[in-house]
């Protein structure tokens, strides 16, 4: 097994005004790692609590491993979160994703996916998919992806709910200057039968990088879902402001 490529960054950030929100789209852009070769394991494990006023258990176990080669990127990830508050659950999901991709030529890649996560307080006791798609390097900094995936969806007290749907997708990186850059990133995700039923996602953000270790990050993200999770709305905007440190 091969370490050579393998960082250990402590990372601290402090949330000053941040509003999270679940998303039937999962932003797997920004965890790819395209420019790392060879292996890397991660591990993370949580749990913080109190007693007295306010009883409350949080806890999470995440992993990841990164397999990769000239010619191959290929990634496993596993999350789960569970938060309890005066013996009431207000979280308990569960995330499993595994990608391959294959670089064709430096403009062009296949990819598949396998992805199975369960939100039971938002009513999904298990939504499973299954993909496959393009993937295109015009640019440097931008990537665009076209393809296609089987969802399987079971929602808790509603019939199961099986649909095809094409999957595209654009991130593009500009760089402002040398310590401050701006992303976009769109999903767009119609069900291929009802053209009509659309899953869609737009991210904004904006880093700014103040020191070496300093930097502050701006987002934004707008959803919008056709036929969301019961006690959801179809559109719903997202913002945040963080300050974070590494070293």
């Amino acid at each position: 097994m091969n370490f050579n490529n393998t960082k250990f960054l402590t990372f601290l950030s402090f949330i000053i005004f941040s509003i999270t929100l679940e998303s039937q789209i999962i932003d797997i852009e920004t965890s790819r790692k395209e420019d790392l070769i060879g292996t890397k394991i991660s591990l993370n494990l949580g749990f913080d609590g109190s007693s007295g006023t306010v009883d409350r258990t949080n806890y999470s176990i995440g992993t990841r491993f990164d397999f990769n080669n000239e010619v191959w990127n290929r990634f496993l990830i596993f999350n789960y979160s569970r938060r309890e508050k005066d013996e009431r659950v207000n979280e308990d999901n569960t995330f499993f994703h595994i990608r391959f991709a294959r670089e064709i030529t430096s403009l062009i890649a296949t990819e598949f996916f396998i992805q199975t996560n369960e939100k039971p307080l938002e009513k999904i006791e298990e939504r499973n998919l299954f993909g496959i798609g393009i993937r295109l390097s015009p640019l440097k900094n931008l990537r665009l992806g076209v393809g296609v995936f089987d969802e399987n969806e079971k929602r808790i007290d509603l019939d199961e709910r099986n649909t095809v749907r094409i999957n595209t997708y654009l991130n593009y990186l500009f760089n402002i200057s040398e310590n401050t850059s701006f992303n976009t990133l769109i999903y767009f995700q119609p069900d291929i039968e009802d053209l009509s039923e659309i899953r869609s996602l737009l991210r904004l953000g904006l880093r700014v990088k103040a020191t070496d270790s300093f930097f502050i990050n701006i987002n934004y993200e707008y959803i919008h879902d056709s036929s969301p999770p019961i006690g959801t709305d179809k559109k719903n905007s997202i913002y945040g402001f963080k300050i974070g440190y590494e070293f």
